[in-house]
């Protein structure tokens, strides 16, 4: 028996199927590629090591999983409130023991999730001019009574002048209760700068016009990879009385410590918001593996050390780490993404060849 193709139904039915299924694809495909980019929004504390990890999750990001990455500009005494809120999805670099307090009571309520530490051996100390420490045998904080006026406070010629932590930032108010139980507030004025780098560059200015400083730093960072700087000794760290320096530093109204403590080596921790962490499942699990040998920080600032620094020279100290350690961040993701991530560095010029 003869059959006949319908003039007006010239496919079989299942031609018809594919090609249905073939155009349902197409427009799928299309409402995609228009649909924007999921977009992380990253704490950025101006500080040189939040600079190099943010460029280095940036990178991830954008080429491994194809999200945005938006850098929110906060001091740490914000971010817990935009964590809170949701108006920032994670910050990676919240030093623990400054924000005791803060950090258990909204662990415990479960309003943030910590992603575990992104490097350890952070340290903070106070420090003074190297030359002037040795020629005036300067070894604790306490010495530093017998040399106030070597340190004027040109505002007020009675006293010196200690160099804080950055306004917005909780070691800032640690360290005026420090330096009341020390006895070194009848010596001393603080003053705390507006950034990390107004208070880089009272320092390194200092060292060129060989001017005597005192105040408060930290590390990684590319200053103290010099030998300019004396860290003064403390009281050993103590976790009961590091509690009560805390608690003082919360709280004006608390009792007036007589007696303070070192700062604990420590390290950054990755704290997400509640909603970033149920939301965002694989970024969890990528972010809660990222972790970074503090050596390797300080490698790239000491070859970068006279550079100024810029985003695009954060970018690029990001794919030198990148292009140097595959091992480490390609432990962070799956295969084919770190695939992925290495055939964009290749693109930008960057090949990753190992340790």
């Amino acid at each position: 028996m003869r059959t006949t193709k319908n003039k007006f139904f010239p496919f079989s039915p299942i031609k018809s199927i594919v090609l249905v299924f073939l155009a349902a694809a197409i427009v799928f495909a299309a409402v995609v590629a228009k649909q924007p980019q999921a977009t992380v929004r990253l704490h950025d504390d101006q500080i040189e090591v939040q600079q190099l990890t943010n460029a280095i999750a940036e990178y991830i990001l954008e080429k491994g999983y194809n999200y945005k990455v938006e850098r929110v500009e906060s001091t740490i005494k914000e971010i817990r409130t935009h964590l809170i809120n949701g108006d920032i999805d994670l910050t990676l670099e919240l030093w623990l023991e400054n924000n005791l307090v803060w950090y258990q009571n909204s662990m415990d309520q479960g309003i943030i999730k910590d992603l575990g530490k992104l490097y350890s051996g952070g340290k903070q100390y106070w420090i003074v001019s190297r030359w002037y420490a040795d020629s005036h045998n300067i070894r604790t904080i306490f010495d530093m009574k017998n040399h106030w006026q070597d340190f004027l406070d040109p505002d007020d010629p009675s006293k010196g002048i200690f160099f804080n932590c950055i306004y917005g930032w909780t070691c800032r108010d640690i360290n005026k209760v420090k330096l009341h139980a020390y006895g070194l507030d009848r010596y001393y004025n603080t003053v705390s700068p507006v950034s990390p780098e107004s208070l880089k560059s009272i320092y390194r200015n200092a060292g060129k016009m060989r001017i005597p400083v005192f105040g408060y730093y930290w590390e990684p960072n590319s200053i103290m990879l010099t030998d300019n700087w004396k860290i003064l000794e403390e009281p050993p760290y103590s976790r009961e009385i590091w509690k009560k320096v805390i608690t003082s530093a919360e709280d004006p109204s608390a009792t007036t410590l007589q007696q303070a403590c070192a700062y604990n080596d420590t390290g950054a921790h990755k704290v997400a918001s509640r909603n970033f962490y149920k939301k965002h499942p694989e970024l969890i699990e990528m972010f809660s593996k990222m972790t970074i040998n503090m050596d390797h920080f300080n490698a790239i600032f000491l070859r970068n050390n006279k550079e100024k620094r810029t985003p695009s020279s954060f970018r690029n100290f990001a794919l030198e780490y990148l292009e140097s350690h595959p091992d480490q961040w390609r432990s962070w993701v799956p295969g084919e993404i770190a695939d992925r991530i290495e055939k964009n560095l290749i693109k930008d010029g960057h090949t990753a060849t190992g340790d």
